[in-house]
């Protein structure tokens, strides 16, 4: 039988209509796409355009914590709200001017050269994405951030304790600038030397009636480009697993972003890091390790991690870890197993200040210095440490993992 090669007429009638139909689609879609409003009947009815899936934005689960960070910090609210008119008046002014200036100053002294020298420099020579641990810390999360702006996350010790803010709304216009005024106080020593003093920590933070940690770690997250999203209670389980805790603790957990869409945690423990606590508390050990690999950051940490009183700490900072950014007064040299870690040397050594005791010079550290080369050993471009005041010979040195 031959084969009919001719198109039957069904077909032909068929084949105009879907082609008419789909002329008026296309019509009906260019005269939809010049009315307002009509964008999404666009997109649904004709599927010309693909729907774009963003991740949704953060949401504070308590905005509080971001309006009393900013209130202290002297930026203003962002939206209405009790901050915003606690804000308004020349108290709040005043503390506000005074803040601005406080943080150009060390931006210029210190923090620009430092974003600087992390950015072009040490990012470079470390896995700049891992958990910093900082032990002997205080409240400082400023340079905890300034020297790792891209960690993961931020594990601050020290023994300073943490305090629940003030019933702002409750409080008087005297009340409220005598805290702001403190606040200012307890910056002083961090911005101008770069550390905490131990004595006027004492004054400023652990008496009974004064701050506590908790406003200045929220300035610095503040004034360093980031939301508050949340602060909670934590506290160390059983096996080291950090857990909410509903009452005042020892411990804390700051949850901030700084583009809208992730998230990372500022930990601050309150734990006292000697041996005296920690051999009778494997909980602590046990949540450091937890961490993970990590980089570590010790600064004007008072000699403690030279003293046998101290040998637990010292492993929690060399156990799991992949780079150790400290000054002399950090880890004496002589603890560095250097098949396991390498050792570069910045700047210059010299004996510690006087407030200190002379057997925490070291000789072996003295000796590494002498044998290397000035051009091995550059200078910083920026002032950190106890040496900035005393004598502006500072020296630090950069622990890397060989296993890396």
């Amino acid at each position: 039988m031959k084969k009919n090669n001719s198109i039957p007429y069904q077909n032909i009638l068929l084949t105009c209509l879907v082609f008419t139909m789909f002329s008026c689609q296309i019509e009906l879609s260019e005269e939809n796409q010049n009315q307002p409003g009509n964008e999404e009947l666009l997109t649904q009815d004709t599927n010309m355009i693909p729907e774009v899936s963003l991740s949704e934005k953060l949401k504070p689960l308590n905005s509080e914590f971001d309006q009393i960070g900013r209130f202290l910090a002297g930026l203003p609210q962002q939206d209405s709200n009790l901050f915003s008119s606690l804000s308004e008046n020349k108290v709040w002014e005043a503390h506000s001017k005074q803040m601005e200036e406080i943080w150009d100053k060390a931006k210029k002294k210190r923090l620009n050269a430092i974003g600087n020298w992390e950015d072009t420099t040490f990012s470079k020579k470390i896995n700049d994405s891992l958990p910093l641990y900082y032990p002997f810390s205080g409240p400082d999360f400023l340079h905890a951030n300034y020297f790792y702006p891209n960690a993961s996350s931020y594990h601050l010790v020290a023994m300073e304790p943490i305090k629940e803010f003030p019933d702002f709304q409750n409080l008087s216009q005297l009340e409220i600038k005598k805290y702001l005024s403190s606040i200012r106080v307890a910056m002083r020593d961090v911005i101008g030397k770069s550390y905490f003093i131990t004595m006027h920590m004492q004054d400023d933070l652990r008496d009974e009636n004064n701050l506590g940690v908790l406003p200045l770690l929220s300035v610095f997250a503040i004034k360093t480009g980031h939301s508050i999203l949340n602060i909670k209670n934590i506290k160390i389980d059983s096996v080291g697993e950090l857990i909410e805790h509903t009452q005042k603790s020892y411990a804390l957990e700051i949850s901030i972003t700084k583009n809208g869409y992730t998230s990372k945690n500022i930990t601050y423990m309150q734990y006292d890091l000697s041996n005296k606590k920690l051999m009778k508390d494997s909980v602590f050990s046990n949540w450091v390790s937890s961490i993970g690999q990590k980089n570590v950051f010790l600064k004007a940490a008072s000699y403690l991690p030279h003293y046998s009183s101290f040998s637990k700490a010292r492993s929690t900072i060399l156990n799991n870890t992949q780079s150790v950014f400290q000054d002399d007064a950090g880890l004496a040299i002589k603890f560095v197993d250097t098949t396991i870690f390498s050792i570069q040397l910045f700047g210059d050594y010299t004996k510690p200040i006087k407030d200190f005791a002379d057997h925490t010079f070291q000789e072996g550290l003295n000796e590494m210095y002498a044998r290397t080369p000035k051009n091995m050993r550059p200078s910083l471009p920026f002032s950190l440490g106890y040496h900035i005041v005393a004598d502006k010979i500072q020296n630090h040195q950069l622990l890397i993992s060989k296993s890396n």
